[in-house]
């Protein structure tokens, strides 16, 4: 395929013009947009996520063909070795061109370098294994025998930052040869910062930016930038991330953050806090959660009555009465403790303790998971999000996991339903949830509106608690409760709220239990098929409409205090919900 280029395009599209993409794409206002295109816009993200925008845009016709463009440019330089998304980016220059001839140069090198996908039986293996760590080395063979082999470095990107050990990735991406060399430069200097080397981050994608002109690149050179200390440089770059791309919402999101301080925020409650935990035979986890939460800083929540702290052991035959017993010990009368007999399951464990005198008399009451381990700060990181959104029905957080910290375990999920055939017993609704498969440098450290948070640790105002109706004891003994309950939410025009500057560990692996053939597959099957019976098409919509109602007020708030209140791609994002 032969590409052209240099040149902006000067024919806009026929719809309301808001601005400009990058190269000088006029971008069609989000009132011209189909509705599942500006949801997904609204909810940003990278890889599938931008791909489904992408993907809707290119199926809109003429009229969003510059914002297709403008997402398919976006989606290569995401993943730059990618050979499919640099093909999709080619089949749109070689139509209309629009590409400097650096950027030209560089898709035409990946697109020369693509082979026919063959049967690969030994990665096959490794891949059902999650052997990751002989997946590097067998790509890093291969990429030693043939530099130019696109399909061993791309694999090599997406693998390295499970394994926590990049260096010798980097160095061999870095070493690419030809017109590769800026993109291996990009992806190095990603990597880099994702396992949480900024300076060598830094050296990196200013050396890939000389000849790879990319946002993404900018934008990760923004946060390695930041993670530097250097505040001014980083939000400069990241201003000129959302000029070249008006509609990334989550470049938007970071840079509001960043130009405001809100990354850095800490605020006292207003009010007391109850830390509540239920826990089933999980003792040495519980003596973590414990230990973390007694480094507390109390300070930033508002003084009141004994106790903070109130654990409740869901009937466990381990060793979790003497661990309680043993940290009543040193917390006093910070720490209360319930003992049951039996396992009544999580979601009437959190209704136990939410009925507790004590709980009822605190101002908030938080949730945590028996292994969830909290930074010192994390009320005056909740405290924040509460300045921001004071009337929100549920704070959550982001939540990472010990055996995978270059990746998100959980965040913020959005709300997309899918209308049933004929009043069926399929599923009613999925989740978006952006920050699946890519690793995670920051680009989710953001506040704002969504449809549901993790239950791992979120925090409540205790009225908007006691006004719920409790978790739903169908959801026994776990999964699904906390969604049900943050969906019921919805339904009473109460949004949940995420914060990206709350990081929680998450002690252990995710999902082990509940794939098919485990123990707990049954029960999460069970859960989720009466989840999506519980609700009709009606109701989702309803809440659907609610959660991105408020997303887009956020989006348009954020983009006018860029813009010094001045016209914001965002102006146009409102959905006419009635979430608050």
């Amino acid at each position: 395929m032969v590409l052209t280029g240099p040149g902006a395009r000067g024919d806009a599209p026929p719809g309301e013009v808001r601005g400009q993409g990058p190269w000088g794409l006029p971008l069609p206002s989000l009132r011209v947009l189909p509705a599942a295109l500006r949801r997904h816009l609204l909810v940003g993200g990278q890889g599938p996520a931008l791909a489904a925008a992408r993907d809707e845009a290119m199926a809109g016709g003429p009229e969003l063909a510059s914002l297709a463009d403008a997402l398919a440019l976006a989606g290569w330089e995401d993943a730059p070795l990618s050979g499919p998304d640099a093909r999709i980016l080619a089949a749109r220059q070689a139509a209309r061109p629009f590409l400097p001839p650096a950027i030209v140069q560089a898709v035409q090198a990946v697109v020369a370098l693509v082979r026919p996908a063959g049967p690969d039986p030994y990665f096959e293996r490794l891949a059902a294994r999650r052997d990751t760590v002989r997946m590097v080395r067998y790509f890093l063979a291969r990429l030693a025998k043939d530099p130019e082999d696109l399909a061993a470095a791309h694999h090599l990107a997406r693998v390295a930052p499970m394994t926590g050990e990049t260096g010798e990735v980097e160095a061999a991406l870095a070493a690419l040869p030809g017109p590769l060399a800026p993109l291996g430069l990009a992806v190095a200097g990603e990597l880099a910062l994702t396992a949480g080397r900024a300076g060598d981050a830094v050296a990196r994608l200013e050396q890939s930016l000389t000849r790879f002109p990319a946002s993404a690149v900018r934008f990760r050179l923004g946060q390695a930038r930041l993670a530097l200390g250097e505040r001014q440089p980083a939000l400069a770059e990241l201003r000129q991330v959302v000029a070249e791309r008006p509609w990334d919402a989550l470049a938007l999101g970071r840079c509001f953050e960043l130009a405001m301080a809100r990354d850095g925020l800490r605020a006292t409650l207003p009010g007391s806090v109850v830390a509540c935990l239920y826990s089933y035979r999980n003792a040495a986890r519980l003596d973590r959660t414990l230990a973390a939460l007694a480094a507390t800083d109390w300070r930033y929540a508002e003084a009141g009555a004994e106790p903070r702290l109130v654990a409740l052991d869901n009937g466990s035959p381990d060793g979790t009465g003497q661990v309680l017993a043993a940290w009543r010990e040193r917390l006093g009368t910070h720490l209360a403790t319930v003992t049951l007999p039996v396992n009544v399951g999580a979601p009437a464990a959190r209704n136990w303790l939410a009925g507790l005198p004590d709980v009822r008399r605190a101002a908030f009451v938080a949730f945590l998971d028996d292994d969830a381990l909290v930074p010192a700060d994390w009320l005056g990181r909740f405290g924040a999000a509460v300045a921001a959104s004071p009337a929100a029905g549920v704070y959550g957080c982001l939540v990472r996991g010990v055996t995978a910290p270059a990746f998100v375990q959980s965040a913020d999920a959005h709300l997309w339903p899918t209308p049933r055939r004929d009043g069926g017993m399929d599923r009613g609704f999925d989740l978006l949830r952006p920050w699946l498969a890519t690793p995670n440098w920051g680009q989710y450290a953001v506040i704002r509106p969504c449809s549901s948070v993790t239950g791992c640790c979120h925090l409540f105002a205790a009225e908007v608690l006691a006004a719920s109706g409790g978790f739903d004891i169908r959801f026994s003994p776990s999964q699904y409760d906390d969604l049900d309950h943050d969906l019921r939410l919805l339904a009473r025009g109460l949004t949940p709220v995420y914060t990206g500057h709350l990081a929680v560990v998450h002690d252990k692996a995710t999902g082990t239990a509940s794939g098919p053939g485990q123990p707990g597959y049954g029960t999460g099957f069970a859960n989720q098929f009466k989840l999506h019976q519980k609700y009709d098409d009606a109701g989702l919509a309803a809440m659907a409409e609610t959660a991105f109602a408020a997303l887009a007020r956020d989006a348009a708030a954020k983009g006018r205090a860029l813009a010094g209140d001045g016209p914001s791609f965002w102006d146009a994002a409102g959905e006419g919900g009635h979430g608050r």
